[in-house]
């Protein structure tokens, strides 16, 4: 995300707040369908979780929601179909000390401005959004429970 979020930031994700164009999201993808190759050479759990720039909500030409997103180090724009989504939520904070945008060089503003006006022609008007998967959590905390339960027992 390019100078957007610092790199190392701890981000707090809102599974409740709705989506507008301009927002940063906590993407979660399928390991299944289109992003399939990508997701096996990142996976972690079947999942792959990115942070992305939110550009709006469009539909193919067969109908299909597709959710438009972009990345700003390099700047690319992604169409993720609806069915490819586990999760999709808005950023809403940095949580703990991470390096501020007014401190960062004129040269790293000027690029950053640059990388999004990059992304400025795929910004789609659109209603808010509603988060995708807002029941989806990182950990699967009855699993993770279950797992330390049987390590316990297993060094008692």
């Amino acid at each position: 995300m390019g100078d957007l979020v610092p790199e190392a930031a701890t981000l707090q994700a809102d599974a409740t707040a709705e989506i507008l164009p301009g927002h940063i999201v906590a993407v979660t993808l399928s390991k299944d369908g289109p992003f399939r190759e990508l997701t096996c050479m990142l996976e972690t759990h079947g999942t792959l979780g990115v942070v992305k720039f939110y550009l709006g909500k469009t539909e193919t030409d067969a109908g299909e929601t597709v959710f438009l997103l972009g990345q700003l180090n390099p700047p690319l724009v992604f169409a993720v179909p609806m069915a490819s989504l586990l999760a999709m939520h808005r950023i809403v904070a940095t949580v703990g000390e991470a390096p501020q945008l007014e401190e960062a060089p004129e040269d790293a503003k000027g690029i950053l401005a640059a990388q999004i006006d990059l992304m400025s022609p795929f910004f789609c008007e659109s209603e808010p959004t509603a988060p995708v998967g807002p029941d989806w959590r990182p950990v699967d905390l009855d699993a993770l429970i279950r797992s330390t339960q049987t390590l316990e027992q297993a060094n008692a």
